[in-house]
């Protein structure tokens, strides 16, 4: 990935989702408002940033858009951005390739909305207090959040393993999905722990994220979809040697 280029594309994008895409905007356009987002991102070429430049568009690799993506998750967006970007850059004889990015899509979603909950918990784990100290200071709970985080990692290196070599195969689609989906729930428990009953009021906007996650989580589809994809491809795998393990076959055919 190009840090100078995902700056130049990240920085703007998240500017226009930070304008259009404001908590209160989500809720009203899931109520079904039109606010004028989807247009303001018509209008401002991100839709084609996977197209060709000599078809029009910028020419960008999925691991440049990968980050576009995780900042669609960390704005909870509803609306098929990514999933638009996708089919301007394929061509409907392409089925595979767009579900094997519609998985990293997905995955790049959840994880970019796991990033917005941890911070949201941490902050809160700070700033609340009880018994005359922050609750963040209890020990239980920054193991909680301590695995949160690790989850969040797991789920941001997945996605950029998945992208880095370009349109992913089976495998990588696989490997990203499947690390998003299975960690999302812990991701989404452990914050709603964190926050209590407050969380779950409609007008509190942790429950977007956590909405939104288990949305993204079957979207295109559940971990263990993806799961049984990754099995087949280890069992059909032809690795020399006798003592073939499953770790052999991820250095092969994901690290390879």
């Amino acid at each position: 990935m190009s840090a100078s280029v995902t700056n130049e594309y990240l920085e703007p994008f998240e500017q226009m989702l930070g304008e259009h895409f404001a908590p209160a905007q989500v809720r009203a356009m899931e109520a079904g408002e039109d606010t004028g987002a989807m247009q303001a991102v018509e209008a401002s070429g991100f839709l084609d940033a996977l197209v060709a430049e000599n078809a029009g568009g910028a020419g960008l690799g999925l691991a440049d858009v990968a980050p576009l993506w995780m900042a669609l998750g960390r704005h909870a967006v509803p609306a098929g951005i990514g999933e638009a970007m996708i089919e301007r850059a394929t061509g409907e004889n392409e089925p595979e390739r767009r579900e094997n990015a519609a998985a990293l899509r997905h995955a790049a979603l959840i994880a970019g909305a796991a990033d917005r909950l941890l911070a949201m918990a941490v902050d809160h784990a700070n700033e609340r207090v009880q018994f005359g100290k922050p609750i963040g200071k209890q020990q239980a709970l920054q193991q909680q959040l301590a695995v949160m985080a690790q989850d969040c990692v797991a789920m941001r290196l997945a996605v950029e393993l998945a992208a880095s070599s370009g349109w992913p195969g089976r495998a990588q689609a696989a490997m990203a999905k499947t690390v998003a989906a299975e960690a999302a729930p812990r991701v989404a428990n452990t914050a709603h722990a964190v926050f209590g009953a407050i969380g779950i009021s409609a007008e509190h906007d942790l429950n977007l994220y956590t909405r939104a996650i288990h949305r993204w989580r079957l979207e295109g589809g559940a971990h263990t979809y993806w799961s049984r994809m990754l099995g087949e491809d280890v069992l059909s795998a032809e690795m020399p040697g006798d003592a073939f393990s499953s770790v052999d076959w991820v250095r092969a055919h994901l690290f390879g």
